[in-house]
């Protein structure tokens, strides 16, 4: 059995879950996957072609049980810790740390950004490194590379609830999109930092 860090389970999370809106639902539980799943196709792309190494970063969990009768089977398990960036990895020379989020409305709130997110980033900035978000908004079909300082510094100032699209448009730079890679994400990291 898995449990989150607020020691929940996931079927007490799932009952929570059910009392909201059956569409509702599906649509969050959703939220994000295909576009992470094109990420990931992009950063194969990548390290197949020796352009750069990102490789999803897994979300550590503890192993409390096996299962006797199936091998290699968790029957119970927990979130170790929370979660910090979705991709880590290298690409000319530097280390690279993103973030994927995606919405269906025309801005992307505080509250979509953890805080360990934030700490996180902060420290990929100070020390040198690559940090960015990619913003995916899905009503436009259109996905966005915005460097994280651009993020933490409004964040700091909290002068407004959250990211408005035309903000993220006027900061980041327009992540193509194609056949192979499904998004051309180096070349935008080209655009902004080299």
């Amino acid at each position: 059995m898995i449990k989150y860090p607020d020691g929940k389970t996931f079927v007490e999370e799932q009952k929570k879950e059910r009392k909201r809106d059956d569409s509702k639902n599906y649509l969050l539980a959703n939220m994000g996957m295909n576009f992470e799943n094109d990420v990931s196709k992009s950063c194969e792309f990548y390290k197949i072609h020796e352009i750069a190494l990102i490789y999803k970063r897994p979300t550590p969990i503890k192993v409390v049980k096996m299962d006797k009768d199936k091998k290699g089977m968790i029957s119970q398990a927990y979130f170790q810790e929370k979660s910090v960036t979705d991709y880590v990895g290298l690409y000319r020379g530097k280390y690279i740390d993103f973030e994927c989020k995606e919405t269906i409305h025309d801005s992307v709130p505080y509250s979509m950004i953890r805080e360990q997110q934030y700490r996180h980033l902060f420290y990929v900035n100070k020390l040198g490194g690559i940090g960015f978000f990619l913003i995916s908004f899905k009503r436009y079909q259109e996905v966005y590379l915005i460097d994280s300082k651009v993020i933490l510094n409004e964040i700091e100032r909290k002068k407004h609830p959250g990211f408005k699209r035309e903000f993220i448009r006027d900061n980041g730079v327009l992540v193509e999109r194609s056949y192979t890679p499904p998004y051309k994400i180096i070349d935008a990291v080209d655009k902004v930092y080299f």
